[in-house]
This record gives C-alpha cells, sequence and structure tokens, in this order.
C-alpha cells in the first residue's frame, strides 16, 4: 500500500516531536507547530496526495498540498523524516514566514536531522543523502538532539555550510536569495463540517442550489443553555467566511438550530430556535452578516443526521447548520 495522509498523520503524532523546540532564520520549529499541521491535514485543509517519485516528497505553498513520496506504508524511519521535512516547510507556510529559498530549505533539511537525531542514536541514511548527513551533525553542534537546544536561536549566518551544501547539489537551484513562497493555509471547510451542496430542477427548468455549513453545537453551547461560549468566536468566523466564499454578496442565510431527542420536544424546538438566533444576533454584532440576510429558527430534534442510539450519534445532531438557498 502506497503512502498517504495516514502514515502523514501517524508521523506527525510521535512524541519526539514534542521534544523539538529551535528557531531557524525566523522559522519557529516545535512541537506545537507539527500538532497544528496535523489539525489542518485531519480536517483537510491541507491535502495529501500520493507521489510517484522515490525519496521525493513535496509541500505545494500555493494549493496547499502536500505529496509523498513513492513507498511503502508504514514508512520506516527515515522515509518519515522526510514526511517530517515537508511538513516543516508546511509551517513555514502557516505562518508567512519570510525567508529565502535556500535558508527554507537548510531549515527543513535541520528539522529532519533533529527527527532523527531525537529518534535514534544512530539512524540509518541512505546512500546519496549526503545532504542530510551534513544536517545530522549540524544538528549535534547546536545540541537540537539534547536539553541544551531548546529554544535555540539559530542564525542564517549559522547555516551557512548547510546552505552552502544545498548550493552544491544538482536538485536544488543556485539562486541562494530567492524568497521561498509564502501565502499561508487556504481556509477550506473541514469535510465533516461541509453539508453537501444540493442541485435541484424545478418543473419549469429553473436550477436552485444550496451550500451549507455544519457547526457542533457543543463547540458553541454548555449544555441546555443558548449562550454562546466564549471560545466559540473562531468557528462562527470560520462559518460565515466559508459561506461567503461560495454565494453571491448578501444572499439570504438561513440558521438552523437542532437538537438531539433527549428531552421533551418542545422543549427542544424552543432551545434549538433559541440557539440560532443566538447565531444570528452574534454574526450581526460582529458586522459579518447585515440583518436583513439572516433568517433562524430550529428544528429540534426533527432533523437526526446520526442515529440517537448512541452518544456519538446524539453528539452529531447537536449542531446549528447555516444554509444559503
Amino acid at each position: 500500500m502506497p503512502l498517504s495522509d495516514i502514515d502523514v498523520l501517524h508521523a506527525l503524532s510521535e512524541p519526539v516531536l514534542q521534544k523539538m523546540d529551535f528557531t531557524v532564520d525566523g522559522l519557529h520549529i516545535r512541537g506545537e507547530a507539527y500538532r497544528k499541521i496535523f489539525e489542518l491535514i485531519r480536517d483537510e485543509q491541507i491535502l495529501v496526495v500520493v507521489g510517484d517519485n522515490p525519496g521525493l516528497a513535496t509541500y505545494d505553498p500555493g494549493s496547499d498540498t502536500l505529496t509523498t513520496q513513492k513507498g511503502d506504508s508504514p514508512p520506516d524511519l527515515f522515509n518519515r523524516s522526510i514526511l517530517i521535512h515537508e511538513c516543516t516547510h508546511a509551517i513555514r507556510d502557516m505562518e508567512y514566514v519570510k525567508m529565502t529559498a535556500k535558508s527554507n530549505e537548510a531549515a527543513a533539511y535541520l528539522a529532519q536531522a533533529t527527527y532523527l537525531a531525537l529518534s535514534s542514536a544512530q539512524p540509518t541514511i541512505p546512500a546519496g543523502w549526503g545532504v542530510v548527513e551534513a544536517a545530522l551533525k549540524l544538528a549535534r553542534s547546536f545540541d537540537l538532539d539534547s536539553a541544551p537546544g531548546a529554544r535555540r536561536r539559530i542564525r542564517y549566518e549559522d547555516i551557512l555550510s548547510l546552505v552552502k551544501r544545498l548550493n552544491d547539489h544538482p536538485g536544488y537551484h543556485s539562486d541562494s536569495v530567492k524568497m521561498a513562497t509564502s501565502n499561508g493555509i487556504s481556509a477550506k471547510a473541514p469535510k465533516h463540517l461541509r453539508v453537501e451542496t444540493v442541485e435541484e430542477t424545478s418543473g419549469r427548468g429553473q436550477h436552485s442550489r444550496s451550500v451549507g455549513y455544519r457547526v457542533p453545537g457543543d463547540v458553541l453551547f454548555g449544555f441546555d443553555s443558548y449562550l454562546i461560549r466564549p471560545g466559540a468566536e473562531q468557528a462562527l468566523r470560520e462559518a460565515a467566511e466559508f459561506i461567503k466564499q461560495d454565494v453571491p454578496p448578501r444572499s439570504r442565510v438561513y440558521i438552523i438550530g437542532h437538537t438531539d431527542s433527549t428531552g421533551d420536544p418542545s422543549y427542544n424546538n424552543w432551545l434549538s430556535e433559541k440557539r440560532a438566533k443566538a447565531v444570528a444576533d452574534w454574526f450581526v454584532k460582529e458586522k459579518l452578516f447585515e440583518r436583513a440576510q439572516l433568517s433562524a429558527g430550529g428544528e429540534g430534534a426533527s432533523q437526526p443526521v446520526a442515529p440517537n442510539t448512541t452518544e456519538e450519534g446524539r453528539k452529531k445532531n447537536r449542531r446549528v447548520d447555516l444554509m444559503v438557498m
């Protein structure tokens, strides 16, 4: 089986990454950043596609796509280090770090080497990977494989030996001052939050289209409450941005509250409506939508998206849907 997003997620889940915490020419390489990349891949903000080049993986900041090297799953330590190398490029893209292409590449090799050194006292490096051996030697000279390397700030001047090694490598461009592309991760809706687009044709041949975004109710509200949680703002902003990018300006947005089947049906209808209206009020207060664009209502437990017989199913049913039709 070829390498896939599962292999990348497994590599990013390794505890050894939490020991990494150093900065190379302004790029902060640390466990927390790799955790964020894990979440972006899990939520399909960063796409992972299968590559056909042995030993060569790439990260494209334009499309937020990581292409794996050709290889079999599960990957060995060195092939996992190649994936960590590309995830380091994704960190630079995610955080809009300005650095030259050569400095960016040297930083990724240093991260790859540190990962190897922390994972094994004597990591096996295949023939032809002299640049990784040079990066490993440099990482050890900075004590990045031990506690003294924590929060080490490494300047561009400190990695010149590695940059020169890249200049001599036929696979890299000789222009050492070319800037690395960094434009952030695009705001795509995670698959589990999208509502399927529905195309309908009326008897007159007219087409209608619906676009939707699903916000988990437990993210927005506490138990038996219609007051928006203080930490829910980001989820609502993401929902608004997703809706806006797919529909014409001033389109009408329907905010629909839903509950699970626990409790009295009439109370559930009331609570779901109050929650939908709370979301509408928040959008207006934050100037994300105009009041005239919004319609808010509640459906209680009448439109489940999962069985109410399990806690996981009930959790999915507690939600607020934003629909444009």
